[in-house]
C-alpha cells in the first residue's frame, strides 16, 4: 500500500469559479441564521431588562 499524501495533488485556487460559488452559497445560508440569532439575543436582553432577569423572562 503506497503512502501518498492526497493533499499534495490538491490545488485550490481562490479565484476559481466554483470557489466563488461555494462562498456565495455559504454566505446566503449563514447570514439569515446570524440575523435571527442576533434578533433573539436582542429580544431576550430587552425582556430581561423589563423583568429583572433574562432567565425569568424566558421562563415566563
Amino acid at each position: 500500500m503506497p503512502n501518498t499524501n492526497w493533499l499534495k495533488g490538491l490545488r485550490l485556487n481562490i479565484y476559481d469559479l466554483w470557489t466563488g460559488f461555494a462562498l456565495i452559497v455559504l454566505a446566503l445560508t449563514q447570514v439569515p441564521a446570524a440575523i435571527k440569532t442576533s434578533a433573539e439575543i436582542y429580544c431576550m436582553e430587552k425582556m430581561g431588562q423589563a423583568h429583572g432577569s433574562a432567565v425569568t423572562a424566558i421562563i415566563k
